[in-house]
């Protein structure tokens, strides 16, 4: 038999038994719902009995000390305190866990809502970490839950600790945190000593301690056995340790639970976690539980507990699904994510369910307050702080730079496939480069995983390269990598190949007409091979096969000298041409001969602002009879690629976004280009030759897709410029 679990039914105790671990497993994984839909009835007024009797009478049994009666009552309480107990409802089964059962009856808590110290409330969220802790035990996993503030989270899990060591013989159990103060005994080890002094106090299961100090237990006493000294006791450990200077102090040694504290503020926990998982396993065997719980704090913080939220599987964390991805409720797989309308007072019924539906509609109506009484960057702030799903908790604080109606838009267009795409792997044959589709998909994450094992993804061609393009049709921007295969770094190379705006003439019956066809990104690749050299023969066949003039990021210079060595530098943009860097003084002191180096705040401060001003640039607007302007199309147009689109929706100072600083670039790179050298000329008519590949996406423009470079617009004639585009091009 695995467990044997009293069950109370009909007003009766009896046990329900359990033959295997597995039987048990799916019976609990079948009770497992969510808060708002366990729907705890008149039985959940017994979850917490015998807390209810203390309150009442001040002690627990009333029973003679010691007495049949009395070892009886506390054998009881001590077998459900270790195995759980079931309770049969009107309509459903509720099964406490040790823990949570442990908690609500003997383990006191300082009561916020009341302002008085007394015992844990039923609250069916509450309810549901404990089940979700027991599954990813129950299934070897370690743990991540994401949450609220206010959930009792630090109460509930030194309870968990506290369980361990007063009835386990011989279990260690730790916990840790970035900062000492959250869990000395300014933190949660007052709560440990809290619920210590309880139970010595007023139950039968008397534990002494030695040593007996803040971030120390050892459950054992000296005593003299035949004159001589002996310890006795379970010799259970509880210990403590803060990671301010190192991320792995305290980690040594078997661990059945190890607990950290404050995990949203902790931005070396994932080096914690590695360095402790070897000491809770047995080879393929897991022996111990890591369990990571936290609200977010700093962004630059929370990362780590980010990934295991959202990648729960590749970190070994037990998975759940849930609709609570972001607003549109995309059903998605992370941990344990617990949203501010779970458990809110006073939107809690008698019986501790969550009244969702009501909890909901009071968030809308205080946030419509907000946002007309606070600042966007505080909006912002406070929203991550009282999140009803995962996306909000760790939304960017500030107001972005990036307008996020346009981005959205666009998005929109590209979800209901306005943009027609191709996925294709490129080879070099004799005659050439040569074009092949795929099935393989371009990388899609965004940060990518750390530990994502291919991470070469696919080129996306929204556009193919046009029959015998003149040098200067195609511009191609790369931010470049510096090794190969890598489980450390989310960093990917990237790389986007730009279509020049064409000045076209075409002759008519009625005369010349002059078109726009318009710039756009006619290819990307984001990714990276496990041998540098296979990414740098990738970045060169996709220039080579648009013939595309490209700058390079030359902060690594390892593919500068792979086409240095090819004898393909033609296709590198000298540095002396890089012309924004001239306009902003920059570079200087830099004596790479080729592209531009991204030195102190020239992405930030300078670059992205190209990339801001084209996307929100109106290239096109419709006017109604009198003039009026109907509707416009914005810049942002001409982006086809989604995550290009994610990376500037969630962009922030020090975020790593590959794919944004190269199209920044190349957007900075175009404009001067075109501003100083104008732009690319075509003349057709009907003597010219068929060939020439028109553009599906040629149309007329009612102003310059570059409006503000001083550009003219004439649907019948186009102003000359005396000097060539691309005179000083090779």
């Amino acid at each position: 038999m695995y467990k044997s679990i009293p069950t109370y039914k009909d007003g009766d105790w009896t046990e329900t038994t359990f033959e295997t671990k597995e039987d048990f497993t799916k019976y609990v994984l079948n009770l497992f719902k969510e808060p708002g839909q366990y729907n705890f009835d008149d039985t959940a007024l017994l979850f917490n009995n015998e807390a209810e009797t203390f309150n009442k009478q001040g002690f627990y049994c009333d029973k003679p000390f010691r007495s049949k009666d009395y070892i009886k009552y506390w054998e009881d309480q001590k077998n459900k305190c270790r195995n759980g107990v079931l309770y049969y409802g009107k309509d459903n089964v509720f099964y406490l866990t040790r823990d949570y059962y442990m908690w609500l009856n003997f383990l006191p808590i300082f009561d916020k809502e009341e302002k008085k110290y007394g015992f844990a409330k039923v609250r069916d969220a509450q309810y549901h970490m404990a089940i979700y802790e027991l599954l990813a035990e129950l299934h070897y996993k370690h743990a991540a839950i994401l949450k609220k503030r206010q959930i009792a989270s630090s109460y509930f899990h030194m309870a968990k600790l506290l369980n361990q060591f007063w009835f386990e013989e011989g279990s260690i159990c730790k916990m840790g945190a970035s900062l000492k103060d959250y869990i000395n005994d300014k933190g949660s080890w007052k709560f440990l000593d809290e619920y210590k002094t309880f139970l010595n106090e007023h139950t039968a299961w008397y534990r002494p301690c030695t040593p007996e100090k803040v971030l120390l237990w050892e459950q054992k006493i000296e005593v003299r056995i035949n004159n001589r000294k002996t310890n006795k006791g379970l010799m259970s450990k509880i210990q403590g340790a803060s990671f301010e200077k190192n991320a792995t102090t305290g980690v040594g040694g078997p661990c059945t639970y190890f607990f950290h504290e404050e995990a949203g503020i902790a931005p070396k926990m994932d080096q914690t976690y590695e360095y402790i998982r070897p000491a809770m396993s047995s080879g393929m065997i897991t022996t111990g539980m890591f369990i990571a719980a936290g609200s977010v704090g700093d962004l630059d913080q929370c990362n780590p507990l980010k990934e295991m939220i959202l990648n729960p599987q590749s970190n070994d964390i037990y998975a759940v699904e849930t609709d609570l991805m972001d607003d549109k409720e995309t059903i998605g797989i992370a941990g344990l994510f617990i949203p501010e309308q779970w458990s809110m007072p006073p939107y809690i019924d008698r019986y501790g369910n969550s009244m969702i539906k009501e909890a909901l509609q009071a968030i809308k109506d205080e946030r419509g307050q907000w946002e007309k009484d606070l600042a966007p960057e505080q909006y912002q702030l406070r929203i991550s702080q009282k999140p009803i799903n995962i996306a909000e908790a760790f939304a960017y604080r500030q107001a972005s730079i990036f307008p996020q109606g346009i981005i959205a838009k666009q998005l929109k267009k590209i979800e209901d496939k306005e943009y027609s795409y191709e996925f294709v792997t490129l080879e070099r044959d004799s005659k050439g480069i040569k074009p092949t589709k795929t099935k393989k998909l371009p990388i899609s994450d965004f940060p990518v995983k750390k530990k994502m094992e291919d991470k070469t993804g696919s080129i996306v061609v929204w556009e193919r390269p046009i029959k015998n393009p003149g040098f200067g049709t195609y511009y191609a921007s790369i931010d470049p990598v510096s090794e190969g295969k890598t489980t450390t770094s989310d960093s990917l190379c990237s790389i986007f190949v730009y279509k020049n705006p064409i000045e076209i003439t075409r002759e008519t019956p009625d005369g010349p007409e002059t078109f726009i066809e318009k710039d756009k990104i006619v290819a990307s690749w984001c990714g990276r091979y496990d041998d540098i050299n296979k990414t740098h023969e990738q970045l060169e066949m996709i220039i080579e096969w648009y013939k595309a003039w490209t700058i390079v990021e030359n902060n690594i210079s390892l593919f500068i000298q792979h086409m240095i060595a090819k004898k393909k530098q033609k296709y590198l943009v000298p540095k002396q041409q890089v012309l924004f860097l001239k306009d902003l003084g920059s570079n200087r002191t830099v004596y790479q001969e080729y592209g531009w180096k991204n030195t102190g705040t020239l992405f930030k401060s300078h670059l992205i602002s190209y990339a801001l001003e084209y996307i929100r640039e109106v290239i096109d607007e419709e006017l109604d009879d009198n003039g009026e302007v109907i509707s416009q199309t914005f810049g942002i147009d001409r982006i086809p690629d989604p995550m290009l689109l994610t990376e500037m929706s969630q962009y922030y100072p020090g975020l790593n976004v590959d794919r944004l600083v190269a199209f920044s670039a190349l957007v900075a790179f175009a404009r001067v280009q075109q501003s100083n050298r104008g732009y690319v000329k075509r003349k057709e008519s009907d003597n010219l030759p068929k060939d020439l590949e028109k553009s599906r996406n040629l149309y007329k423009l009612n102003m310059s897709p570059f409006k503000n470079l001083g550009r003219g617009r004439s649907r019948n004639k186009v102003k000359k410029y005396k000097k060539s585009p691309f005179k000083n091009i090779k």
